[in-house]
């Protein structure tokens, strides 16, 4: 069962998507925890290792999984006792099979260590999402996984069980903490192209499926443009967005926004620029007036003003492929909206 969206963080509280470019896991816990300290995240640390890598580090005891010059892909032929395994694994529920190994994410072994000291009453986790999993991920005749029933359910069952299992190591840790579950869902940006043919049932269905049970709030991230009202209406807590370079398409669908809204939903602005260019040209200020201009839009369009408060403030997306300097730059703008935000 769900918590309550009762349970939810402040209005206009701070989080960010997950990936940073250090390389010492607890220096990155360090940094998140000295920055976020109501809504920290373990930190993603793909410059440390490529299995921390968004696929590798979620695609870890998949069975048939296999990888060389093609890349990651999951070949069922030959892989019967795997298969079985998994099937009772999943039959029964036993989430430590899927668990990530140290090896595929020490940021988040030692957020599990450092955390508890800092006391922060939410936590935030991360997964890939089944639609970018899926999209990702390849069969032996080189089709995107995703097109075959079996591999589809398999990766379904997996990553919600990868979601349970950070849900039940974060309560152990941090009992009194609420826990925040972001599914990442960068494929997404493909949704309606020739590339992703698929129906829009089988998308909401896949992730629909992909929440059952978890015992947290649950939100997704699409750092790019895609269909939102296809997004708003997959039965998340919370959308997170990259709001400073697709603010203009999302606005186009207020009456969508409003409902998700008034179902008692938030969404995430991802207002704070990753890209390189724009990341040393803003300002706090200049960005707080850029969030003020989308928030009218919505007012004018006829979304209740009160609520555009169920939101949170983060960056445009993850940050791993910055460097350490560029993350310090995006952290300090977010800090700076936090002490800045007037309302």
């Amino acid at each position: 069962m769900r918590p309550s969206r009762s349970l939810r963080p402040s209005p206009f509280e701070i989080t960010a998507i997950g990936s940073l470019p250090h390389e010492d896991p607890k220096e990155a816990c360090r940094f998140v925890l000295n920055h976020l300290t109501v809504l920290p995240h373990w930190p993603q640390l793909p410059q440390r290792d490529p299995n921390e890598d968004m696929i590798r580090q979620f695609s870890e005891g998949m069975p048939g999984l296999k990888e060389d010059e093609r890349g990651l892909w999951v070949e069922l032929e030959g892989a019967e006792e795997q298969w079985q395994r998994y099937l009772e694994a999943v039959e029964r529920e036993e989430i430590e099979v899927f668990g990530i190994s140290p090896e595929r994410a020490r940021g988040f072994y030692a957020f599990l260590e450092m955390a508890p000291g800092f006391e922060p009453p939410f936590v935030k986790g991360q997964v890939t999402g089944p639609v970018t999993m899926g999209f990702c991920l390849k069969d032996r005749e080189g089709r995107f996984a995703f097109y075959n029933d079996d591999l589809r359910e398999m990766i379904i069952r997996v990553l919600n069980l990868k979601a349970k299992w950070q849900v039940k190591r974060f309560k152990e840790r941090l009992p009194e903490a609420q826990v925040v579950i972001f599914f990442d869902e960068p494929a997404l940006a493909g949704y309606g192209t020739p590339q992703m043919s698929v129906g829009r049932g089988v998308i909401l269905e896949t992730m629909r499926r992909c929440l059952e049970g978890i015992e947290a709030l649950c939100g997704i991230h699409v750092c790019a443009n895609t269909d939102w009202p296809l997004v708003l209406e997959a039965g998340f807590d919370i959308v997170s967005f990259d709001a400073y370079s697709h603010s203009e398409s999302f606005l186009l669908w207020q009456d969508q926004i409003g409902e998700f809204l008034h179902s008692g939903g938030i969404i995430a602005w991802g207002v704070v620029p990753t890209q390189r260019e724009a990341l040393f040209e803003e300002s706090v200020s200049g960005l707080i007036r850029r969030l003020e201009g989308y928030f009218n839009i919505l007012i004018k369009g006829g979304v209740k003003e009160d609520l555009l408060r169920q939101a949170l403030i983060t960056p445009s997306c993850g940050i791993g492929t910055l460097g350490v300097k560029e993350a310090e730059k995006v952290y300090e703008l977010l800090k700076g909206m936090e002490r800045a935000w007037p309302f």
